[in-house]
């Protein structure tokens, strides 16, 4: 979890792999790697927010994610940012590519998880699973 002052959340990653001291249920290569997961904490009234992370593919194949799911939330989609003219734009990708032996950040004006329909209101210091 980043600083929770800055009213961030924690994410629990159900990547089949250990995170934080949880173990985590799930499919995933033992050669990929979750850092530093977040979500964005937002006010009541604002029913969609993003989550973000490090995704490391220490392997020597190439990965994919291709979906995402959180009962936190009505919908959940893979998006990035991009240029439209002077406007950054958010649009919704099939999928992250993940080449072997390369570390991705999905950070904010970039690659994100995007959560629709928030299902509650999202507190700093809350866990959830993705």
């Amino acid at each position: 979890m980043r600083n929770p002052g800055r009213g961030l959340l924690a994410v629990i990653l159900s990547l089949g792999m250990s995170l934080a001291g949880l173990t985590l249920a799930g499919s995933v290569a033992d050669d990929v790697t979750i850092n530093d997961p977040y979500i964005r904490a937002v006010p009541p009234v604002v029913k969609t927010s993003a989550a973000f992370l490090q995704i490391q593919n220490g392997g020597d194949r190439e990965r994919f994610i291709v979906d995402a799911a959180t009962p936190a939330a009505g919908a959940v989609e893979l998006h990035m940012h991009v240029h439209d003219g002077d406007v950054m734009r958010m649009r919704r990708i099939p999928h992250i590519h993940l080449p072997p032996g390369k570390t991705f950040n999905l950070e904010p004006g970039g690659l994100h998880v995007m959560l629709f329909d928030l299902q509650r209101v999202l507190r700093s210091g809350d866990q959830l699973p993705l």
